[in-house]
């Protein structure tokens, strides 16, 4: 019989509320411990639908000395990941933190060196790995049918946090958040161009810019990227896509293309050169354990991981890397050259 876990979750916002805590409350191996918030309604809310047994805090660390934990979900404003996931790992959890994962390298080597020294995971929630389609794209991909890559074109955009996640405006607050889109979807799509292609993005040149929002971060991200291999490509992100927003990526390769969440009726099409012809390729089944879920059950493989029933979907090390992307992009954009990551 698999040993059951006791989960905290720090922070109940809206992804808290939309993806985490129903993924834990859907996973038969985990059980919601606590969940922590400085408003105690919202964290009573919460366990009120998904988790009824769970004690609430609005004090973390009085939950780390109080609470018989093994794991954390930390889904805080992105100034805080750091010192939460730190402190998590220091008390013996296995910690998922939210990305970015930090706002600093400095910060993520110090949350990968702290979870080496505890010997726990890290995990960073890069939740783009896990949706079916870029599973099936990554196959097909690494089968070769396509040919080498040569050119990479990625876009996430939406209306933005005002619109997601009504009342977080910690969002559009430097102090709190570091960046905007460039890193709250922005990375999104830079892990997951690392992930597919399993190449490194060694330059980029970006421009940033405060179109329509109010506050001191970016609403819009655009740039030009260069791997280590000489392929190019362009990454963009936006909180300005307003009536119909994108979250899709382009491959062109040596014998066609690969179009994924380009179509929504066909999630991971391939576009032949020789002879031409289109493919539709059959992405694996959502996990769907509850109405509206996003089929990912993030929380679910948390707990694999934290079990050894599966290899962690996205490291704290492979977290950093992306972050590293992002940071090179905030720099060019500042400096208005091109800056190797």
């Amino acid at each position: 019989m698999s040993r059951i876990l006791r989960a905290a979750v720090i922070g109940c916002g809206a992804i808290s509320e939309r993806l985490h805590v129903p993924d834990y409350a859907s996973c038969p191996d985990v059980e919601i411990a606590a969940l922590c918030d400085k408003d105690a309604s919202r964290a009573k809310a919460l366990a009120a639908k998904w988790a009824p047994d769970a004690a609430i805090y609005t004090d973390y660390k009085k939950m780390l000395k109080e609470s018989d934990l093994d794991c954390a979900t930390v889904t805080l404003p992105n100034y805080l990941h750091c010192p939460v996931t730190v402190d998590c790992l220091k008390a013996g959890l296995h910690t998922l933190v939210e990305k970015p994962m930090a706002t600093s390298l400095a910060e993520a080597r110090k949350m990968v060196e702290t979870a080496k020294k505890a010997g726990k995971l890290l995990l960073v929630n890069q939740t783009q790995r896990l949706i079916p389609a870029h599973i099936k794209a990554r196959e097909v991909l690494q089968s070769g049918l396509l040919g080498k890559i040569l050119h990479v074109n990625g876009v996430f955009g939406h209306s933005g946090p005002d619109d997601w996640a009504p009342g977080a405006d910690w969002f559009f607050r430097k102090k709190d958040a570091h960046f905007g889109a460039m890193a709250d979807l922005g990375i999104h799509k830079a892990d997951l161009i690392r992930f597919l292609t399993g190449k490194e993005i060694s330059e980029i040149s970006a421009y940033t810019a405060r179109l329509d929002k109010k506050g001191s971060v970016e609403d819009n991200f655009v740039s030009a990227i260069k791997f280590d291999d000489g392929t190019v490509g362009m990454l963009s992100a936006s909180w300005t896509f307003y009536g119909k927003g994108d979250n899709y990526i382009i491959f062109h390769c040596e014998k066609g293309s690969l179009h994924v969440n380009w179509d929504p009726n066909a999630p991971c099409v391939g576009h032949i050169e020789h002879p031409a012809g289109r493919i539709e390729f059959d992405p694996p089944p959502p996990v769907e354990k509850y109405p509206e879920s996003w089929g990912v059950d993030v929380s679910g493989h948390f707990v694999a991981a934290c079990l050894g029933k599966e290899e962690p979907f996205c490291t704290g090390e492979e977290g950093l890397k992306s972050l590293q992307v992002i940071l090179a992009a905030e720099k060019s954009a500042a400096s208005g050259r091109s800056v190797k990551v």
